[in-house]
């Protein structure tokens, strides 16, 4: 059968590219979803049954966001070179694996390991960078959309209250069995099913700049590219953004004289309205460009954040989170776009995984510095305005982004 090489910018999806959309969301939804809907609902057992403070709990989380960032890179080379099939499984395991871990000891050195050894790799193998370049591979129209439609926050707004009742019901123990069981029930058979690439890919051909195998841009080119540093920096704003108000969110309240009720349901605002933004913006980044949707972004919420400087109102804030919200769930598909616009759909996995660990430091300070700067002035006027400015900067650095002429794409054979 002969076959003719044909741009996959202007050729239609392959006919399972909706599948591995598929495979992609539920990975996705149930690692992120499960681990990160689970935690705060588990706390109270977790200090009992260990016998640890609050901040010990607490430091799970921590080292799985620090394992999870760390990691990024070396998983976004590895993605890039082996069975991404393999993977995602590999991600499944580890999933299974942690939540045996916290379900049959009471060890608290354990219970780290559980987050930072298996939850943390799991995080970027099939819970972020495996879903996100497994549809990049797979989508060549309305890339954006499908990235935000992967990402929908589905599994992470129901986790909660359904495994509190469960709880109340069955005990610690038996809901993190059944949370290992989901796991393994769900994930391992439907990731063995992922088919890396589309038929007939072909690598894209080097253009003036040596390339890896796989046609994709090596860490150290990429971390060369001022393009790349430009988009990487304005998608963590909006990064920054969403751990700095997911994180303060209730003492902030507090501090504009609203109930600790009424702080709680922003929070709840926030999360909800996001679920919009994935979507929304994954379909403005596939009609603007994913450079220029960050630049939308930025530009979207200096103004939002600057209205939580005017000390407005219960309903305003509450409209204005929600509006936050939803630009911070924008940053995925917008920064994917972006970087497959421009480096090529090859370089995605690795580009994703450097921008992860570049985000760490702001998202520790935002966390960090934000609390402090608010405890010492009695105000949080101070982080407020450095999100602004952050915010003032991500549009110039959006706007720069998107110049220059768009990578080479791989070629897609076709009968």
């Amino acid at each position: 059968m002969a076959h003719s090489a044909v741009p996959t910018s202007d050729a239609p999806n392959h006919p399972l590219a909706v599948r591995m959309g598929v495979i992609a969301g539920v990975s996705h939804n149930v690692v992120i979803g499960t681990v990160m809907g689970s935690f705060s609902v588990m706390l109270a057992s977790v200090q009992a049954r260990l016998g640890v403070k609050l901040e010990e709990a607490s430091a799970g989380i921590l080292l799985m966001l620090i394992g999870a960032s760390a990691l990024a890179p070396v998983i976004g080379v590895l993605v890039a070179r082996y069975s991404l099939r393999m993977l995602l499984m590999l991600g499944g395991v580890l999933t299974v694996l942690g939540y045996l871990l916290l379900g049959l000891t009471n060890s608290y050195a354990l219970y780290l390991a559980a987050y930072g050894l298996c939850f943390g790799p799991a995080m970027s193998l099939a819970g972020s960078i495996g879903p996100a370049t497994l549809v990049t591979r797979w989508f060549n129209r309305n890339r954006g959309l499908a990235l935000g439609m992967v990402h929908l926050p589905i599994v992470i707004a129901v986790v909660p209250v359904g495994l509190n009742a469960f709880i109340s019901s069955y005990g610690h123990v038996a809901a993190y069995l059944t949370l290992a069981g989901i796991a393994a029930v769900v994930m391992l058979p439907l990731t063995a099913l992922t088919l890396d690439h589309p038929p007939g890919y072909v690598p894209p051909a080097a253009t003036g700049e040596k390339r890896t195998a796989d046609g994709s841009l090596s860490v150290g080119q990429l971390l060369a590219q001022p393009r790349f540093w430009a988009m990487s920096l304005a998608n963590v704003a909006s990064t920054t953004s969403s751990v700095m108000l997911g994180s303060l969110l209730v003492p902030m309240g507090e501090s504009w004289d609203f109930t600790r009720g009424e702080a709680a349901l922003l929070a709840s605002v926030m999360s909800t309205v996001g679920i919009v933004g994935s979507v929304l913006f994954g379909w403005i980044a596939d009609k603007l460009g994913g450079a220029r949707t960050l630049a939308l972004i930025g530009f979207d919420c200096a103004i939002l954040w600057g209205v939580l400087l005017t000390t407005p109102s219960f309903p305003v804030v509450a409209v204005t989170v929600g509006l936050i919200g939803m630009h911070g769930a924008a940053a995925i598909p917008a920064l994917g776009r972006a970087l497959t616009d421009t480096f090529g759909q090859p370089s995605y996995s690795r580009g994703f995984g450097l921008n992860t660990v570049i985000s760490l430091p702001f998202m520790g300070v935002a966390m960090i510095g934000g609390s402090r700067i608010a405890r010492e002035t009695g105000s949080f006027a101070v982080p407020i305005t450095g999100m602004v400015i952050f915010f003032a900067i991500a549009i110039l650095l959006g706007l720069y982004a998107s110049t220059g002429r768009k990578a080479a794409e791989p070629e897609a054979a076709q009968a």
